[in-house]
Order: structure tokens, then sequence, then C-alpha cells
């Protein structure tokens, strides 16, 4: 029965995406939301029978194949990490097939957009519930898979053609980092099961260079998955997908892999303290990085883009400093108020005739006042404000940070990313609803609420992101030691938070117009810098784009295709080619006897030279 949180999207995107056009847009909706229900709520079940009861399970299903020392079997395995992002995948993925059948309502492909979210759904589920890296890859492999497709969902707009191949490309760099730790593990370690690594732990030397490697390795793959510093420029560009799509991928499911590879493979990283330190840099400064980009960006899913990569960095911060279970917990809840600023965000896109970007928006809370209470609930929480879900994980990350006393850089990166991450969220919140509309009379008079299906998932979400934290942090974080920081300290990020949140009213509500600051050179400097993400994108397509285009063009188009093979032409290399094509056509001729002469002869040769 257990299995079935796993298969059971697979069915519905093969359904659906098979019979969608008999189905219809409808019944392809009902279908796949129906199974996602099912699947949630297999997924509640295992999470109270393992999380609560502190226990593991172990399904075996086959052995995939068994070469020598390479033994890789397949099944699911479900401990307490597992069940906590099982609860993650299937709570966001069902209510975002819920959403999605009133946003995407008219769009003829509904069917094939319902069966890649689904197939996403599935690959996420083997992700986490593998035994084996094997088992994770094709996994990690099927997410990236799915992200391209649903990015490139409206394939007729070239932004999304070159979003979706640019997140397939730099994903690569990560696939690579993750293939050379599966290579260095199974060298190492001599299997790739989870189990027989860290049981092995215990009784092999301590090679700090090997583990060092690995970690490094590892977290490569974690950096380009989850989108962290050097690897981060896919994500903003992936907001060229369907607002689903950003909420499902690219805020709560699929960039949080890299951090349970993490967390996955914590025992490896205890043992190289250069890898702890490297992962809490990367994280830190990755945090206060993409907080400093999102004070300048104008469309309003890309300022939320930015705050899932700052996010994303405090999770891979906390990991660095040994507190793995902090992590995950802070997954457990931005997954839920991240979701909810991104469905509310798509709530107002949709009722402003797609328009994005937050300068031509103002006072929508009163034509979509639940939307406008969505997303100050989601931001607030994204802020770390107090008795919301944010504040009971996001704070703890700070407090546990504040404690490491030899490793302050990554308190004072994440201090400062917290004061700017509620700046730019008020910044949000001012520009979309307390500036004075400037939308045209036409789209204001059109705009309103969505149907029930579109708020419904909102209202589930605003309730989690208001309670979630609080009911399971004694669920997630068990066995954690009390931080020993002093009063003052612990409130430090909260008032800091509301610090940020005041200036950004204060300047935009008082000072927007007259701000003499914003005329001078420097400022604007600073802001095109901002805006333009660090010039990331500049960089590297001077220094890695187009030095490789050079290459291709003057070297393998010019030296070797049209020097190389068209000048031999018929006469030359095609000649040899075929006639040595048809002489081999001689071993191939069904003669059992050719054959048995060829292998004859092979065997002798071997046993000679052997």
């Amino acid at each position: 029965m257990y299995s079935l949180v796993v298969i059971l999207p697979l069915i519905s995107a093969i359904i659906v995406g098979g019979k969608g056009r008999s189905l219809g847009e409808k019944g392809s909706a009902i279908l796949s939301t129906t199974l996602l229900v099912f699947t949630w709520i297999i997924a509640i079940v295992l999470f109270l029978e393992i999380q609560l009861e502190n226990s593991c399970l172990d399904l075996p299903l086959w052995v995939w194949f068994d070469l020598g020392f390479l033994y890789n079997p397949l099944g699911f395995y479900f401990d307490e990490i597992t069940v906590s992002m099982l609860v993650v995948v299937s709570s966001i993925s069902t209510l975002v097939h819920l959403y999605s059948t009133s946003y995407m309502a008219g769009d003829p492909h509904l069917p094939r957009f319902m069966s890649y979210l689904s197939l996403f759904t599935f690959f996420m589920l083997v992700l986490v519930t593998s035994t084996n890296l094997v088992q994770l890859f094709i996994g990690w492999e099927g997410v990236g898979l799915c992200s391209y497709l649903l990015i490139n969902f409206w394939f007729t707009r070239i932004q999304a053609n070159k979003a979706a191949i640019k997140a397939m490309v730099v994903n690569r760099v990560g696939d690579v980092g993750l293939i050379l730790a599966m290579i260095l593990t199974w060298s190492y370690f001599g299997s790739l099961e989870f189990s027989v690594i860290f049981s092995s732990l215990n009784h092999l030397p301590i090679n700090t260079d090997i583990y060092f490697w690995l970690c490094f390795c590892l977290l490569i793959g974690a950096v380009g998955k989850s989108a962290q510093l050097g690897l981060h420029t896919w994500l903003p560009d992936a907001m060229e997908g369907p607002t689903p799509v950003s909420a499902l991928i690219h805020a709560a499911t699929m960039v949080t892999a890299g951090v349970f590879l993490v967390i996955r493979m914590s025992p490896l990283f205890e043992l190289s303290e250069q890898g702890l330190l490297l992962t809490a840099l990367i994280g830190s400064l990755t945090a206060f990085f993409a907080a400093t980009i999102g004070l300048a960006q104008n469309d309003v899913k890309k300022v939320i883009a930015y705050s899932t990569c700052s996010q994303l960095g405090y999770m891979i911060l906390i990991c660095g400093l040994s507190h793995y279970n902090t992590g995950l917990f802070h997954l457990f809840n931005h997954a839920f108020f991240k979701a909810l600023l991104f469905l509310s965000a798509g709530s107002i896109i949709h009722a402003l005739l797609d328009e994005q970007d937050m300068r031509r928006m103002g006072a929508l809370q009163k034509i979509t006042p639940f939307s406008a209470l969505s997303i100050l609930i989601g931001s607030l929480s994204l802020m770390g404000l107090p008795f919301l879900t944010g504040f009971y994980s996001k704070d703890l990350i700070l407090e546990l940070a504040k404690d490491k006393q030899i490793w302050m850089f990554a308190f004072w990166l994440g201090l400062s990313a917290a004061v700017l991450t509620a700046y730019y969220s008020f910044r949000l919140i001012f520009w979309t609803f307390l500036q004075y509309p400037t939308v045209s009379r036409q789209t204001w008079q059109k705009a309103h609420e969505g149907n029930w299906n579109l708020w419904t998932p909102l209202l589930i979400l605003l309730i989690t992101s208001l309670s979630i934290g609080y009911l399971f942090q004694s669920t997630i974080l068990k066995d954690l030691p009390s931080p020993m920081i002093t009063t003052s300290i612990k409130w430090l990020p909260t008032i800091l938070s509301l610090t940020g949140a005041l200036a950004a009213l204060t300047i935009y509500h008082f000072f927007k117009k007259t701000w003499f600051f914003t005329q001078t050179s420097l400022y604007q400097i600073i802001y095109s810098f901002l805006n333009a993400a660090w010039q990331f994108n500049l960089v590297f397509n001077h220094f890695l784009v187009k030095p490789i285009w050079s290459i291709g063009l003057n070297i393998t188009y010019n030296q070797i295709d049209r020097q190389l093979l068209e000048k031999q032409g018929p006469e030359g290399l095609y000649q040899v080619l075929t006639k040595t094509a048809s002489n081999s056509s001689w071993y191939q001729a069904g003669w059992l006897m050719n054959y048995l002469l060829i292998f004859l002869v092979f065997v002798t040769l071997y046993s000679y030279l052997w």
C-alpha cells in the first residue's frame, strides 16, 4: 500500500498524458487532482507512523543490476527525513494541481500540463524515497527533465525556450558533480547504497582528502539544483513558465532537492571540517547575495524567486553548521509560505491579465482582497515575524549561527539578509497594494478574484503559513540543544526585520518622488548593478559562452566539418568508410560457421594473452 505514494502520480501522468484528449480538460483535471489527493493521504499516514513513532520502513522491490561488486537494488525507504519530504511534496503538489485547474482553464493543452505536473511529482518522490545514489540520480534527472518541459510549456515563446534550455544546461554542471561523487563513493566504499555507505564509516580508516572531495562533489550537485551562488542564474529566468510551475518546482520542491542531498549525506559531511566550512560559506553568501538582488527587481515573480534563492541559502548555511534537522525544518516551513506567495502572486497576475510588473499594479486590495491578504501573510512569514511559520525556523537558524562563535560570518551575513528580505518584501507590498492604481482602466474594471479552485489552495496555504511551524517544531526538531544566546540577540533578527520593513514603507510612501539620493549617479549605478543581478549573466556570456561558441565555429565547424570532412568528399573519407562497412558486413551474414570461427579466434587470442 505504501508504495502507492510514489506510484499514483506516475499513473496520473500516464493516463492523463496518453488519454488526455479522450478525457477532456475537466476529466484530466479531476483525475490527476484526485490521484494526488490520495497520494497526500498516504503521505500523511506514513508521516504519522514513521515520524511520530520514530521508526523506519524499507520496501525492497527488485534488483536492477548485479555486476560483480556493483550491486544496485530498487526500493523505497521511509525514515524521518523521507516522510517529512513526502508531506511537503505531496501537499504542495496537490494544491498546485487544484490551483492549475482554474489558472490554466481554457488552455487547450491543459491535459499535457497536468501530466507534466504529475510526472514531476513522481520523480521527486522517487528522489526522496531512494535507497541508493543511483535511484536518487534517476529522480534527480527526472525532475530536471520535468523542469525543462514545464518552463517551456508555452513553447511558442522565445523567452520560455531560452529559459528552459538555460535551466537544463546550468543544472548539467551540478549533475556532473553528483556523478563524480557517485564514482568516488563506489570506488571508496564499494557500494552506492546509503545503508552500506553509512555503516562503513565506522570501520574504514578516516581519509580526510577523500571525504573532502566527496563533500565537494556533492556540494556542486546541491549548488546546481538548489540555485546557490554561481549556478543560481537559471532560477529567476525559470519564471517564464506558468505560475503554478514556479510554485511547485522553483519554490517548494525541486530546488530543495539539493538541500535534501546534503541532509541525506550528512554523515559524510560530518567527517570533513573543510566540507562543512565550504557549505556554510556558500549558503551564507547566497542568502545575502540573493537578498541584495531582490531589492531592485520589478517583476513580482522574480522578487519572490530571489527570495527563494536567499532562503535556500539559509538551509545550506545551517547544514554547514551541522544542524541538519533545523535545515529540514526550514525546508518544511518554507515550502508552505513560499507556495502561498507564488500562488497569490499568480492570482493577482491572473486578475490583471498577465501583468507582472509590480510598478503597474497598486491598490489591488480593493479588487482582490483575499489575494492581498495572502501575500501579506506570506511576506510576514518570509520575514520571520513572531508566531508565524517562518519565525520558528528562520530565527532559529540565526540563533544557532550566533552560537557558533568561530563562524560568525554566517551569522552576520544571515542577519543582513534578514534585513534586506524585510525591505524588499514591503517594497513589493507597497507597489502592489499601498500606492495608487497604475493599471489601465479597462484592466481594473475586469480584475476580480479567481474561482473556488483558485482561492481554496490559497486559504489552505494561508492557514499553514500561520500555524504549521508551531505545530511541527517539536516533531521535527527532536533533541535539539538550546542555543546559548542572550535575550537581546534572540530578538535582534525580529527587530532588524521590522526596521527594514519600516524603512521600505517610509522611503516609498513619503520620499518616493522627493528623495534626492535617487537622482545621484551612485544610486543609479548601484540600482543598475543589482537590477542586473550583479552582472552574472554578462560575465558568464563573455568569459564562458562566447569562447565556447568561438571554438565551435572556428575549429569544429570551419576546420573539421568544412575542411577535413567536406574536402575529403566521396573520393576520400566517404569512400573509405563505405568500403570498410561493406567488407565488415561479411561478418554479419547470418552464417553460424562465421560466428563460430570469430568466436574461436578471439577466445584463442584471449587465452594466449592472459
